[in-house]
């Protein structure tokens, strides 16, 4: 196996007909792009902090409290039905 680019497009799809040619209608090169504006990247970690917040001190605390009951209710369920049996 070599180490260079495949010019392929998907699996079992043909090779691509100019696979290294950029885009149409721009120069395809990313480096170009600049760096992200401070406010977005504030307002993506401010979302990723909220959502974490959301998920573990809220969301994660109702979800084991639902599945504590759900086994205390099965434990109480087995128990009257043992119960049951032996009368």
């Amino acid at each position: 196996m070599s180490d260079e680019a495949k010019p392929y497009g998907a699996p079992g799809e043909p090779p691509l007909r100019h696979p290294f040619r950029p885009p149409p209608g721009g120069r395809g090169d990313l480096r170009e792009k600049g760096w992200l504006p401070f406010r977005r990247m504030a307002f993506w970690w401010f979302l990723l902090v909220l959502g974490d917040l959301v998920f573990y001190v809220l969301l994660t605390p109702i979800w084991l409290g639902l599945r504590a009951a759900a086994w205390l209710a099965e434990i109480r369920e087995r128990l009257r039905k043992t119960r049951g049996r032996a009368k």
